[in-house]
């Protein structure tokens, strides 16, 4: 099923690491690519008993069109629990009670990602049968069509969902015209009409170890997964189409507008969105720092917005998402219906003080007194982040899989010294270019 993840960033370990007192020493991790194009990044980590499998196929609704929207959701569900190999006497269920495994996949704007989970003993076996699901296309018209009936059922819950709704039309707003407009779940009418032949030309074009990536993270020998890898994967043949989006006319984004929309909710929701740079963009790193001072800690600066009138909203949430050729700043709030033009001039105005802010104690003279310091503090915090993703192979994992996908040679650079070289006068130069500057796109969902 397609999903929404809103993970703060975190960088790639450069070495094994294990949380708490854990000390025994791991090999460390190592990075190659098959002969054919697969990339291959191995983890080794003994803590969780799981061993945590990720395989991204750099794919996604950004490559649709109007037309397709939704086909590669359907894809995926038909891929993960149609395949007539699969299904034969119940052999997928099978497997997993036998294995005790967790089996998902997910459709995002650039990457279709497939997981599992399951005890390190039985590895090979999972990736085989990982292999199996991603690289094969057996699907039937019968298990199509009962596959469109979950999925459009899917559909009408998101339609309730006014995070989701949101998200949407943010998007839509802030990126018209492109694939990035599209939602990643897709449009029930173009799903009903999908068919097999369609589907199969999506699997054959870009369903191809050179147009994927790999991660294992558990307890391995990096060594001797790296001989079974290269047995079981290396026959498959490299495809002949990799996808290589092109960048966004950034003239051509729409934003400024206000849509307003109606569901069944008891609150009224505010969503302001704004463009921000791509994944491989220099000022990323900037901006994941700005926005971790904006939205989290023990003092979130976006609160302040509304300090002078403190019964205005009830709740915010600030999101940087990032993709290969696209980044959204996402904001929602919820607040009354008679409050929303007094919530949007004061998110508005904040926006603009945002790029002569002080953030950082050094701003100050010495002798000035009590002064927060929410620079170090938002360091420190992207820091603890990436430290605690440690603890949970599957999101450090789905973080790998994205950056083995969509990191070009302009990123491979340290992020923590990136991080920690940042100071108060690039956070004013970040929110000028994103904030101050930038045109807000707003969406009003009312009861």
């Amino acid at each position: 099923m397609a999903g929404i993840f809103f993970y703060r960033p975190a960088t790639a370990p450069l070495q094994a690491q294990k949380p708490g007192d854990r000390t025994e020493e791991l090999a460390l991790p190592k990075e190659f690519c098959l002969e054919n194009g697969l990339k291959v990044y191995l983890l080794p980590y003994s803590w969780p008993r799981l061993t945590t499998v990720v395989l991204g196929i750099k794919v996604g609704a950004a490559d649709e069109t109007p037309d397709t929207s939704g086909h590669l959701h359907l894809l995926e569900h038909c891929l993960l629990f149609r395949q007539s190999h699969l299904m034969e006497k119940q052999r997928l269920y099978r497997t997993i009670k036998e294995f005790g495994l967790y089996y998902n996949a997910h459709t995002e704007q650039d990457l279709m990602l497939f997981e599992i989970c399951l005890p390190a003993e039985y590895l090979l076996s999972g990736l085989h049968l990982l292999k199996q699901v991603a690289f094969s296309f057996n699907i039937t018209e019968e298990g199509l069509e009962k596959e469109k009936k979950v999925i459009l059922k899917e559909l009408q819950d998101i339609q309730r969902d006014p995070l989701r709704v949101g998200l949407a039309k943010a998007y839509e707003l802030v990126f018209p015209n492109t694939g990035y407009a599209l939602p990643v779940y897709g449009q029930p009418e173009v799903i009903r009409k999908a068919n097999l032949s369609q589907l199969q030309t999506w699997h054959q074009k870009y369903f191809n170890p050179n147009n994927s990536a790999l991660v294992v993270i558990g307890n391995f020998s990096p060594e001797d997964l790296e001989e079974d890898l290269k047995q079981m994967f290396s026959d498959l043949k490299a495809g002949a189409t990799k996808v290589n989006r092109i960048a966004l006319n950034r003239q051509s984004l729409n934003s400024g507008q206000l849509v307003e929309l109606r569901m069944k909710v008891a609150d009224t929701y505010l969503v302001a969105a704004l463009a921000g740079p791509e994944y491989n963009h220099p000022d990323r790193i900037g901006l994941d720092l700005l926005s971790e001072m904006l939205g989290y800690g023990l003092y979130p600066l976006l609160y302040s917005a509304f300090a002078s009138q403190t019964d205005l909203v009830s709740s915010i949430n600030l999101h940087y998402l990032t993709h290969d050729r696209a980044g959204l700043i996402f904001i929602i709030l919820t607040t009354r219906v008679d409050k929303v033009q007094t919530v949007r001039r004061l998110l508005q105005n904040f926006f603009s003080q945002l790029a002569t802010f002080n953030y950082s104690r050094e701003d100050y003279f010495p002798q000035e007194g009590l002064i927060l310091d929410f620079l170090q503090g938002g360091k420190s915090r992207l820091r603890w982040t990436s430290e605690k993703m440690m603890e949970n192979p599957l999101l450090l994992a789905r973080a790998l899989a994205k950056h083995l996908s969509l990191a070009t040679e302009r990123q491979k650079t340290d992020y923590l010294q990136t991080l920690d070289s940042l100071n108060s006068s690039d956070m004013r130069k970040i929110a000028r270019k994103y904030l101050s500057r930038g045109q807000v796109a707003w969406v009003v969902i009312k009861p």
